[in-house]
């Protein structure tokens, strides 16, 4: 296996300056660093267990994945991540990617919540989940390099996150009281998990 590198760039297409720009427009400093975490670490995670992604479709997926948190793109009824999942998909659409990409990044935003998804079987799916996971919980670092995650937090620092979230979570679950977030929220203590994390 070829070593990976200590921080993965992101993909040169107009794709990606699209997704680039719409999560600078909308998203403060510390979405845009998590967003861009979310990628490295995925990257990192998915080399170490021998997977290829498409690279595209995974930083498409790692930038627009908290989309929907932002008010620019927030719903009132709609879950942020199915929401936010759309929104990416007109986009993509609408500035030419191919159906079975738009789809592919719809899927893993759509999913990135989901506690099974790091199993699902399309890498850039399950990279998504596993990347903003190790992100916002600390989960599964031990499978990315010292170096790399260094060089990412030093590039992308991770401060005002873990309030941001905190917020955006909380209004989540109170306004959409059926929704993933809410599950996760009032089941599996993620306001606490982001505390400490």
């Amino acid at each position: 296996m070829t070593s990976a590198p200590a921080l993965a760039r992101r993909p040169d297409t107009p794709l990606a300056d699209l997704a680039e720009r719409m999560l600078l427009a909308a998203a403060p400093p510390p979405l845009v660093a998590h967003c861009h975490r979310t990628y490295a670490y995925a990257e990192a995670i998915l080399h170490r267990r021998g997977l290829r992604p498409d690279r595209e479709a995974l930083f498409l997926g790692a930038a627009l994945h908290d989309l929907a948190l932002t008010p620019a793109w927030e719903h009132p009824s709609t879950p942020f991540e199915e929401h936010g999942a759309a929104v990416a998909h007109e986009a993509l659409v609408r500035h030419g990617a191919p159906a079975e990409l738009a789809g592919l990044v719809h899927d893993a935003i759509r999913l990135h919540l989901g506690l099974t998804t790091g199993d699902d079987h399309r890498p850039e799916v399950a990279g998504v989940h596993l990347g903003s996971a190790a992100d916002v919980l600390g989960l599964r670092l031990d499978e990315i390099p010292d170096e790399t995650l260094d060089l990412v937090l030093e590039t992308h620092p991770p401060t005002g996150l873990a309030p941001f979230l905190r917020d955006a979570f909380t209004r989540e679950a109170r306004h959409k009281p059926h929704c993933t977030t809410a599950v996760l929220v009032r089941d599996f203590n993620l306001l606490d998990m982001l505390r400490h994390a």
